[in-house]
């Protein structure tokens, strides 16, 4: 009966107080761990610590001190110390995050618990990539995967480096002297943790080179290939000049048959008469130093 009043005195305490509270004191702690809220106050007998609006514990003030939790839960992780003017929390949860706060004499005092994880080691991938002979151009990416890690910051350091802060990191590399550099390290960082990983040689990252290669090889035989192609079609597509050729053409004419210079005299075919006469006619193009003669018919 007595523990009930004590819960029902508590959560009225947290409700109906008016006093204002001091600036909250910020604790970062990593999930797992513990932490420990120390008050102040160093006046009064007792204290009300409480999670939000709900009360944890109340504690009169004495060595040792006599605390009374207000469930039965909070007994296994929640401990009170110095007098009952402090309050650990061990086997810290995510779900443990928030704001705490102690009251003593009507003086309140707030505590804000951010939780994260420790890091796990982060990976460097290659996102981008372009060689020519032993140069290349690297775009290599540092990050951390999972959540829960709160805010995550990344350096990089080696290969000839200053101090970048950033997780992407654009680096030009001589691979013939990779061994003269130091190795490249990427550290990732958050509230409560840092943890590293190196990289030694990019071939495991970007272990496409060649491939890259090969693609640019085949964009130049595609290329080529096309600009053959549209000369087959050019060519193809011009006017063709006709060939000359000797042309034979036959006229009859009357019964006498004048002598014609540059004419072309032999015996009649067979199949032909005497009166038939042959003329050799070629292109004008192929006709060089020819007289040409208009002959009258008689």
């Amino acid at each position: 009966m007595e523990e009930f009043w004590i819960q029902l005195l508590a959560i009225l305490t947290l409700l109906t107080q008016t006093c204002s509270a001091s600036d909250a004191t910020e604790l970062i702690r990593a999930m797992g761990g513990s932490v420990t809220f120390h008050s102040n106050n160093t006046e009064g007998n007792g204290a009300l610590w409480g999670f939000g609006d709900e009360p944890i514990v109340t504690v009169e003030f004495g060595d040792p001190p006599q605390p009374v939790f207000l469930k039965e839960e909070y007994k296994t992780r929640f401990t009170v110390s110095e007098d009952g003017r402090a309050l650990s929390i061990s086997q810290l949860r995510m779900e443990d995050a928030g704001t705490y706060s102690v009251t003593v004499d009507g003086k309140k005092s707030t505590f804000t618990l951010q939780v994260y994880k420790d890091l796990t080691e982060p990976t460097v991938t290659c996102e981008a990539q372009d060689c020519l002979d032993t140069i290349c151009l690297f775009s290599l990416r540092c990050s951390v995967p999972h959540t829960g890690f709160g805010n995550v910051s990344y350096t990089w350091t080696g290969w000839g480096h200053l101090r970048e802060e950033r997780p992407v990191v654009l680096t030009v590399v001589d691979k013939s002297s990779l061994d003269k550099l130091d190795p490249l390290k990427c550290t990732a960082r958050n509230a409560v943790s840092s943890r590293s990983v190196t990289v030694t040689t990019p071939e495991g990252l970007c272990p496409d080179t060649s491939s890259g290669r090969g693609v640019r090889f085949g964009v130049i035989v595609g290329v080529a290939v096309m600009v053959i192609l549209l000369g087959l079609l050019v060519l193809f597509c011009k006017p063709q000049v006709t060939t000359a050729k000797y042309t034979t053409v036959y006229a009859e004419v009357g019964p006498s048959q004048p002598h014609l210079p540059n004419g072309i005299d032999g015996e009649p075919a067979a199949g032909e008469s005497s009166s038939t006469v042959h003329f050799l006619i070629k292109h004008p193009e192929q006709v060089e130093n020819v007289t040409v003669i208009d002959p009258e018919l008689v």
